[in-house]
């Protein structure tokens, strides 16, 4: 006589044995081409989703010796002057250069350089 759990497994195996009989190979269509072209509408969907962006001062590389003894007060030296543009990156990728700027109580971002379209187009891809 079969418990419960023998009974389970059985059905279970007997599921699964039906699952894998059924299985069967899928075509996708190719990406892009005509179709893609003329859909763009599909962008407009995206223009008003937020994106962060990030302002990069300078940066710098340090042991993690330096860093751990890192404490209030210590200065970490970057590698951009202070006259040089600060970079305006997006996911990483650099879109403009630009001077830092006070806004009433915060700070903002000045451009004064576009990274050419075609370069912000193949940096996103990377």
């Amino acid at each position: 006589m079969k418990d419960e759990h023998e009974e389970i497994i059985e059905e279970a195996l007997k599921t699964a044995a039906e699952a894998e009989a059924s299985v069967q190979p899928i075509e996708f269509g190719q990406l892009g081409g005509e179709s893609a072209k003329g859909e763009s509408g599909n962008l407009d969907l995206l223009l008003d989703v937020q994106i962060p962006i990030a302002v990069e001062v300078g940066s710098a590389k340090m042991s993690l010796d330096e860093i751990l003894k890192l404490v209030p007060g210590s200065i970490v030296c970057l590698d951009k002057k202070a006259e040089e543009p600060v970079d305006l990156r997006v996911n990483g990728k650099l879109v403009a250069r630009g001077e830092v700027v006070l806004v009433d109580d915060a700070y903002g971002l000045r451009i004064t350089q576009i990274v050419d379209v075609m370069g912000r187009i193949e940096s996103m891809r990377t």
